[in-house]
């Protein structure tokens, strides 16, 4: 089973993603965090990358209290161990520079969300598919 990581702070986000996964057609679990803190500690309190319940993907809001998404992205690839996770940006930004900044701190991908079930269903779909399916993991094991 698949471990997706949701770091967002939004409840409605957070309800949207849930029900897409749940009706999605891959095996996964969804672990909801509401900051980058919350994030880089859950994280971080594994072991190692092969430690069991450690997330395989992390879904990433950039704009929450705490520690934002870019700090967490920043944290995250300073990591020793834990840096090559899959991180994904769910944004409503479409500023260029808010982008390119995510990818320059490491992210792997930038998508806009959308506030409909359908279209975020594609969205979550299309991402799962490639990390799961397509995508080469870093942690072969």
């Amino acid at each position: 089973m698949a471990i997706i990581l949701l770091v967002e702070d939004d409840p409605d986000d957070v309800f949207l993603v849930r029900r897409v996964i749940e009706r999605a057609p891959i095996d996964a679990e969804l672990q909801v965090v509401s900051n980058g803190q919350e994030a880089l500690d859950h994280i971080t309190s594994f072991e190692d990358l092969f430690s069991e319940g450690l997330p395989d993907l992390v879904l990433l809001d950039l704009n929450m209290p705490v520690m934002d998404g870019h700090e967490f992205i920043q944290s995250l690839r300073a990591h020793p161990v834990f840096f090559p996770l899959p991180v994904v940006v769910l944004t409503t930004s479409s500023d260029p520079e808010v982008i390119q900044a995510a990818y320059q701190e490491g992210a792997n991908a930038c998508v806009t969300k959308v506030d409909s079930l359908e279209g975020m269903g594609e969205i979550v779909n299309a991402i799962a598919d490639f990390w799961f399916h397509i995508a080469k993991p870093y942690n072969l094991s």
